[in-house]
């Protein structure tokens, strides 16, 4: 018996589960007035690191609704999350398991300047991450990890002489300073200073594709700096700069009648464009909707489109946004009647409608069962095969 016992507790040890037992809950607040441009604090905090199994609360502290939507203004929804609208009061809540990793950007597609980012990434305990180092050099730039007690206040990349500074605030004697390097940041560290003075009592190793730099700083200590064979960014890029540049997003993909389309976007670099237009053309090539946009000391604009009275037919609209000096926006949606309108053939001829009454989805036909005369709806293609099979036909 006691052999049974030992036996199915070593079983229990056996079996694979995440760790998540350190897993923490992070509250991201959207304040009041939030919905203005001009606010400038939208999502708060706007970045957070978390390890996975960690949760994040969203509270709409606001008086207008929001979402919480991954992507961005530029590329729009990526899928990854999307909370739909958060009517004021209303929470989202959503836990990052192992499916999630990296930075993932986030935005209200209502009002898209509201942006946050939330970083997935796999620490041990007490490190910290540290974002965009080389940003000023280098179109790719990388996060590190670290871990001190000081805080670290920025991160120069001198690609020059090969070397990483790392400048600190506070006053801690014999803080531990522990930083994970990855390649793409520098390549084989080969000396290390403290303030100005080149050391040798620090401790270097090599893991997975990243060297692990420990240092310990004495209460005087402002900066370390690591020269290795080479660092990122050896010349500083040359952005091309194009003025005007419109983007721009709509609150969701697919509306219904009755529902309101939001359409929201930014111009960056803006130069001498106070007004855009803004047409909506349906699938038959018609413009339905028309409006020209001032741009009163903003470069943010939203347009708010009643369904009812304005759109007729069913499929895909288009949106153009034109400018003077700027190069034209296209988005596009989709306005239709939703599946969930339409009862299934069975329940519509439950509900007392005759069988040749029964009304089907855009997207499939009526036919007509020929074993028992009740309605079905089926695909054009399907419906074919069938009649020429008997075992449909036509009302």
């Amino acid at each position: 018996m006691r052999n049974l016992i030992y036996f199915l507790l070593f079983g229990l040890f056996l079996i694979p589960v995440a760790d998540y037992a350190f897993a923490e809950t992070w509250e991201v607040n959207i304040p009041t007035g939030v919905a203005e441009p001009t606010t400038p604090a939208h999502f708060t905090p706007s970045e957070i690191s978390l390890r996975p199994g960690d949760t994040v609360q969203w509270g709409n502290a606001d008086t207008v609704s929001h979402t919480v939507t991954s992507g961005t203004l530029e590329s729009g929804p990526t899928g990854v999350f999307d909370s739909g609208h958060l009517k004021p009061g209303d929470k989202f809540t959503l836990r990052f398991d192992d499916q999630y990793f990296g930075e993932i950007e986030y935005f209200c597609t209502i009002h898209p300047w509201m942006i946050g980012i939330v970083n997935v990434v796999d620490l041990d305990e007490g490190f910290q991450v540290f974002h965009n180092v080389g940003d000023k050099v280098s179109e790719s730039p990388v996060d590190i990890a670290y871990k001190v007690q000081r805080n670290l206040v920025n991160v120069e990349v001198d690609p020059v002489r090969n070397m990483i500074t790392f400048n600190f605030a506070g006053k801690i004697n014999n803080d531990k300073f522990v930083v994970r390097l990855p390649e793409a940041l520098i390549k084989d560290p080969q000396s290390v200073w403290r303030d100005d003075k080149q050391i040798t009592d620090y401790e270097l190793k090599k893991m997975n594709g990243m060297t692990s730099l420990t240092v310990i700083l004495k209460e005087s200590t402002q900066q370390v700096k690591v020269v290795g064979v080479e660092v990122i960014g050896k010349t500083v890029p040359q952005k091309q700069v194009l003025i005007n540049q419109m983007s721009g997003v709509t609150d969701k993909k697919f509306y219904e009648r009755g529902e309101e389309i939001v359409i929201s976007g930014e111009i960056k670099n803006s130069i001498q464009l106070y007004q855009i237009s803004l047409d909506v053309i349906s699938p038959k090539g018609i413009t339905v909707y028309h409006e020209e946009i001032p741009l009163v000391n903003s470069t943010r604009f939203t347009e708010t489109i009643p369904t009812a009275g304005v759109f007729r037919d069913f499929g895909e609209y288009s949106v153009k946004i034109t400018g003077p000096s700027a190069k034209s926006l296209f988005l596009s949606f989709e306005y239709g009647m939703g599946p969930r309108e339409i009862e299934s053939p069975l329940q519509q001829m439950k509900s007392g409608v005759e069988p040749n009454e029964v009304v089907c989805n855009e997207w499939v036909k009526l036919f007509m069962k020929n074993s028992n005369g009740k309605a079905v709806c089926l695909t054009k293609s399907t419906g074919e095969i069938l009649l020429q099979r008997g075992w449909a036909d036509n009302f």
